[in-house]
């Protein structure tokens, strides 16, 4: 839970050298350590401050009062310092104290003030004690005797941000003196100081740390905006220590000529130049010999001259590294690159609250900065909805956050949310000391758009027409043409990963656009008047593979072609919207959404796929009594009879069945009549239920089609099962089974065998009804089928009741019902009696309050949560 900030001393403690005991003496080290943590438990609880986390081989604790937190810090070193025998390692700690405005979630704690305790005690030496100002202030007057503070004056932490009064701690016990902090004076540098917290990113941190103990040359790569100077500049201040010759930052935004690249070089590390010497020759040959890091940002638009210095610096001595940003690698021999991530955001939601968002970096670094503008603000459940949706549309990327973040001065966030469809217009207005480009999101966007080649532009532009990534098969088809050949395409394509403007997934398969870049690129496309032949070939590639996909999704491989379609998911609602506009848009949009009706049913997404439908029927063209207008109306209708909207399925279908005998179509009468036995079925029309399922298993018999045989039979049986006729349901289920066999349809083997389940609950032969539930837990898994799972569910239920399990059965049930409500899907008539009676017999034996608190139970689970516990179950039984 979120917190409001309270006033808080924050300690934070390392022990030096942890890692280089650890590898000289493990077995040592590990006993050493656990009398640490034990002592360093003891000091805090024993001066009333809470341990709220080790962090590596050191302890972060809080306190009320300032004067607790030093009393158990000094407690700590006391009793580390004088036993260590032998055998015991001696184990140097360093302390750091601050205290502030310390933001609580749950047992942790964040934000600026916590981060700056930390930072102090990186400037200590094992065995020394160092606290902030605002501690010092605090314990004035009510020092324990014998205890004294020695200042150190205003030291520069590794932060970067403003420099911090720091005081040591003096103890007759203890040792007093110690050499020069470890802050930023510590080593020649001149890494410019920071005016804003750095938020996030710790384990980039780590990693490039990591990288760079493993490279000479490390470029930070990314889109503009995504902080990559200002990870560099944090990186290069935390490895200070490996430069003893120095940090050398080398700011090269404003330099427009490659020719001044090494003068740029040369100037940061006041290297002179000398009459009838290139600067270049004098920068070598004072860099050469040393131990130092050279950290070269903005490279993008001096790629090739900061290619070349890097290469010459790294060829001159052995002990220099160069760390660059730029929006693209330098490609030189020996180079690492490492992607900056965009902040972590959270998706968008109405139900998210401030205790789920507080964690994301995102929404951090939007919340602190907010509050520079605006004081008062916070995170709260009211406001969390509209700080996901921000953080979500603008990708995470930090300079977009801190532009929405200034807007808080004069507009709600929920107002900032709902204007982003304009977000161009809206963030604009950053710092007025930056650079030109990151006091407006266009202006950034811009400059990495005016460095891009003519082919590069055309293909950006055009690929903003996919929604949700795309393969480069299909952005060949949908961009090519006389302007960007298909051959051109791959390379184009590997140019704007380079350029770090198009996203490559980490499958390596599928490339996406940053929604803030695809926007941009969007209004490129329209400017450049090419959006409706991208919509037009876009529908067409999209289309194509809509008729492809379709055998598919009923035959052995649907588990590949479904997880293939969950990729192109937004590409295909994108089509769909096409077809509003399309010459042949009523037609297109009929095939498009029959060929693809299967996924929407096996994913569940029952709502979706009848809304996308009725907007079809509904489209200007549609309204011709054809074969495609019968079978958008079959859809419809088998759409709204799966939701239990018996009524609207029953006028959808008697709409498309009498377009279907109109035109004489026995194939499409055969379809039909199965989705309209079933919704009669609903309504409790049996006398209707069995002419239309009796009609359909002749028809399908008659034309010999084994998929609508299966169908239309399984509807016949589900009669009988409904009726109690188990020993007539039984068999015309296992004609289903066998059918879905023959043509490899793993879900119709699925639904076949639950309804086997179901009649062998019923003649109470639970084991046979076991092995038929594992297969389908087998199918479940292997092709993630929504209703399949759901139905697994609820015929465990009825299974687990008839076992004598009854709180199970409860469990289940409650599971059941919860991804109902997620997915829309209803139980057929036959099922629902079926689950009843087995319900109401737990439900007695229970009784209503043990029932209803398994239930809860059960609804709590997530979906995968409820199939593992069914699988788990279905293992043991």
């Amino acid at each position: 839970m979120v917190e409001p900030p309270v006033p808080a001393t924050f300690l934070f403690t390392d022990i030096e050298g942890s890692t280089r005991l650890w590898e000289q003496a493990p077995e040592r080290m590990r006993a050493a350590l656990a009398r640490h943590d034990a002592i360093a438990r003891a000091a805090v609880e024993s001066h009333r401050g809470v341990l709220v986390k080790t962090t590596g081989d050191g302890v972060h604790a809080v306190f009320a009062r300032p004067l607790d937190a030093l009393g158990a810090t000094l407690q700590l070193q006391l009793d580390l310092a004088p036993t260590a025998s032998d055998a015991e390692l001696a184990l140097q700690v360093r302390c750091g104290l601050h205290a502030g405005l310390g933001e609580r979630r749950d047992n942790d704690f964040f934000g600026p003030v916590v981060n700056r305790a930390a930072r102090i005690m990186d400037a200590a030496h094992g065995g020394q004690v160092l606290l902030s100002q605002a501690v010092a202030a605090q314990l004035d007057g009510c020092l324990p005797a014998g205890i004294a503070l020695r200042d150190l004056g205003r030291v520069r932490l590794r932060d970067l941000a403003d420099a911090e009064h720091v005081y040591q701690v003096l103890h007759p016990r203890l040792r007093a003196d110690f050499p020069a902090l470890r802050s930023l004076e510590a080593t020649p540098n001149n890494l410019p100081q920071q005016v804003s917290s750095f938020v996030g990113r710790e384990r980039e941190l780590e990693q490039c740390r990591q990288l760079l103990g493993q490279t000479r040359l490390l470029t930070l790569s990314g889109a503009g905006g995504l902080g990559k100077t200002r990870l560099a500049l944090q990186l290069a201040a935390d490895v200070l220590e490996d430069f003893p010759d120095g940090v050398w930052f080398v700011e090269l935004a404003a330099v427009g000529d490659g020719a001044l690249v090494s003068q740029a070089a040369a100037s940061a590390l006041g290297v002179k130049e000398t009459a009838g010497r290139p600067v270049l020759e004098a920068l070598l040959q004072h860099a050469g010999p040393r131990r130092l890091l050279i950290v070269l940002d903005n490279c993008e638009h001096l790629v090739l001259a900061c290619a070349e210095l890097a290469k010459a610096l790294l060829a001159a001595g052995a002990q220099l590294k160069v760390l660059a940003s730029s929006r693209e690698p330098l490609h030189v021999a020996g180079e690492s690159t490492y992607p900056v991530p965009a902040l972590a955001a959270p998706a968008a939601s109405r139900a998210m609250t401030a205790d789920a968002l507080a964690p994301y970096a995102a929404v951090r670094l939007f919340t602190e900065r907010a509050r520079a503008v605006q004081p008062a603000f916070h995170l709260t459940d009211r406001n969390a909805p509209a700080i996901a949706e921000i953080c979500w549309h603008l990708d995470g990327i930090p300079l977009a956050l801190e532009l929405a973040a200034a807007r808080v001065r004069a507009l709600s966030v929920e107002n900032i949310a709902a204007r982003l469809g304009d977000r161009f217009r809206l963030l604009t207005g950053g710092d007025r000391t930056a650079l030109p480009r990151q006091q407006s999101l266009r202006a950034l966007i811009d400059w990495s758009h005016d460095l891009l080649t003519p082919p590069e532009r055309v293909l950006l532009r055009r690929l903003s027409i996919f929604s949700g990534g795309w393969t480069l098969e299909a952005a060949e088809a949908v961009c090519a043409d006389a302007a960007v050949a298909a051959e051109q395409v791959l390379d184009l394509l590997t140019h704007l990963v380079d350029k770090s403007l198009v996203v490559l997934e980490a499958n390596g398969e599928r490339y996406r656009l940053l929604e803030t870049i695809r926007q941009y690129a969007r209004e490129q496309l329209e400017a450049a008047g090419e959006k409706k032949a991208m919509r037009a070939r876009h529908l067409a590639c999209y289309l194509d593979l809509a008729e492809k996909a379709r055998p598919e999704l009923v035959g052995p491989a649907q588990g590949a072609w479904l997880a293939r379609l969950d990729r192109e998911r937004e590409n295909f609602i994108a089509a769909h919207r096409w077809c509003d506009r399309a010459p042949d848009g009523a037609d297109s949009g009929f095939r498009l959404l029959h060929a693809i009706k299967p996924y929407w049913f096996m994913r569940g997404l029952l709502e979706l796929g009848l809304r996308l439908t009725l907007h079809a029927l509904a489209r200007p063209g549609a309204q011709a009594r054809d074969a495609a207008r019968c079978l958008g109306l079959a859809n419809a209708g088998q759409f709204c009879s799966f939701m239990g909207r018996y009524g609207d399925a029953r006028r959808h279908l008697g709409a498309s069945l009498a377009i279907a005998r109109e035109r004489g179509d026995e194939d499409l009468v055969a379809r039909i009549l199965q989705p309209l036995g079933m919704a009669a079925l609903g309504e409790g029309d049996i006398v209707a239920a069995r002419v239309h399922s009796e009609e359909a298993v002749a028809l399908a018999r008659k034309q010999g089609n084994p998929r609508e045989l299966a169908g239309a039979i399984n509807m016949l049986a589900q009669l009988h099962l409904f009726e109690g006729a188990l020993e007539s349901a039984a068999p015309l289920f296992e004609q289903v089974v066998a059918l879905a066999r023959e043509l490899g349809d793993r879900e119709s083997i699925a639904i076949g065998l639950l309804n086997l389940a179901m009649v062998s609950v019923g003649r109470n032969a639970l084991e046979r009804a076991r092995q038929h539930l594992r297969e389908v837990l087998a199918i479940v898994e292997e092709i993630d089928s929504a209703p399949a799972g759901q139905s697994l569910l609820e015929v465990g239920a009825g299974l687990a009741a008839a076992a004598g399990d009854g709180v199970l059965s409860a469990r289940f049930f409650g599971a059941a019902e919860a991804q109902a409500a997620r997915t829309g899907l209803q139980r057929t008539p036959a099922d629902e009696a079926f689950l009843a009676a087995w319900i109401e017999r737990t439900r007695q034996a229970l009784g209503a309050a043990d029932f209803a608190a398994a239930e809860a139970g059960g609804r709590a689970l997530g979906y995968a949560e409820a199939i593992a516990e069914a699988r788990e179950w279905l293992r043991i039984a």
